[in-house]
């Protein structure tokens, strides 16, 4: 495990498999991976909560400002490493409750990623019915997250 200390007070650790975990105090831990296996989307990344919490209003004061800071920052990265326009954030905690936000690139050359479209796109790769990101280049673009974040 490699782990450095990023100039906003998180610690990142690039894991073997691919993880990152981001820290700002150990007492209120999270943790950022790449979408699991089907990603829809190279630089799709996943933020949670390590804490057991199912819904934001559930946040203490102190991890309601990490959530925001560590989303500003991850979007930055998945911005600059995926070179998309802007990323959209969502936290539905329906099939797997437990805190957590979805951080997808949006490019304004691919409609798929357009607006409520990223949702129909992320349903089609779970289900079988159009063909993933390349498992390759979103490991690859996960990593360049993660030096983003180190840096």
């Amino acid at each position: 495990m490699n782990s450095t200390n990023t100039s906003i007070g998180l610690r990142v650790s690039l894991c073997e498999d691919a993880r990152v975990s981001v820290v700002h105090d150990a007492s209120a831990p999270w943790t950022l991976r790449a979408h699991p296996a089907p990603a829809p989307i190279a630089g799709w990344c996943v933020l949670e909560l390590t804490r057991k919490a199912a819904t934001l209003d559930q946040l203490t004061a102190q991890e309601s400002q990490e959530f925001g800071l560590i989303l500003s920052k991850v979007s930055a990265a998945v911005r600059e490493a995926t070179k998309c326009e802007r990323t959209y954030v969502t936290c539905f905690a329906e099939a797997y409750r437990q805190v957590h936000a979805h951080i997808a690139p949006r490019h304004e050359s691919d409609a798929r990623t357009q607006g409520w479209a990223v949702a129909d796109l992320y349903r089609q790769v779970q289900s079988g019915s159009i063909s993933p990101a390349d498992q390759a280049a979103h490991e690859k673009t996960f990593q360049l997250i993660a030096q983003l974040l180190s840096a």
